[in-house]
């Protein structure tokens, strides 16, 4: 991690998660105008010069936050800005799946030191302008490596290539792994789901992270006023249990 040159390797689109409901000229014009303003709202919301890294979380599982982590990176990308998606969920790891590439190696695999980030870790899938760091093989403990000074040194990095670092991390009221990151994020989105979040979960999750000192931009309401493509599918509605304890 100390070669400033990244390498990175390509897919081409027929790699793609057809039912990702990904972001695209195709999609609706009610969900290409709602990232456009969440685009907006991010923009306002961390001004000034330099690349902005963004949490995105939820309370539970299911609540579409890795669909909205695609989504955001692709708004942006729409503007010609050069994005990453790093996806921190090294428990139930979605991002690769969803985006239709090989899940390792990845993130987990770059901090336990068995890789190098200069050997094409980092993905580029052209068609869409996009980076995805997946998060690579499931460690015995993704909390020790997301709080390493690994972890810090590779953000560090990768801040001088790309406008914007979008990270998918795990529900909160889950497991903790988002907020120990606080102090290298610039700020984080809550995805809650309508008719399926639960008030009580989302005011622990507030407490937890503002314990942490974790910057909250606001809230993404993942439901019934966005179209079908963006609300989601049934298998987001199994729940905590493969989390595990």
């Amino acid at each position: 991690m100390t070669n400033s040159k990244i390498r990175k390797k390509s897919i081409g689109n027929n790699g793609f998660d057809s039912e990702a409901h990904l972001l695209s000229e195709k999609s609706s014009f009610t969900v290409q105008e709602a990232y456009k303003k969440l685009r907006t709202n991010v923009t306002f919301s961390l001004p000034g010069a330099g690349c902005k890294c963004i949490g995105i979380t939820s309370a539970d599982r299911g609540e579409g936050k890795s669909s909205v982590t695609i989504n955001l990176a692709l708004a942006f990308a729409q503007l010609k800005k050069r994005v990453l998606i790093i996806d921190c969920d090294m428990r139930l790891p979605t991002i690769a799946k969803k985006l239709g590439v090989a899940p390792t190696p990845g993130l987990s695999n770059l901090l336990a030191g068995q890789t190098e980030a200069q050997e094409k870790l980092i993905i580029r899938i052209p068609d869409r302008r996009i980076d995805v760091l997946t998060a690579g093989d499931i460690p015995p403990d993704p909390t020790v490596l997301l709080e390493s000074k690994q972890m810090v040194k590779l953000v560090e990095l990768l801040r001088e290539h790309y406008d914007y670092i979008i990270f998918d991390f795990p529900p909160v009221h889950v497991v903790t792994d988002a907020v120990i990151m606080s102090k290298i994020i610039d700020g984080y989105f809550l995805v809650v789901r309508h008719n399926y979040s639960e008030f009580g979960n989302i005011d622990d999750i507030i407490k937890t992270m503002k314990f942490a000192e974790a910057k909250i931009l606001g809230f993404i309401y993942n439901g019934k006023a966005q179209s079908a493509s963006y609300s989601g599918n049934g298998r987001y509605y199994k729940k905590n249990r493969s989390y595990g304890k």
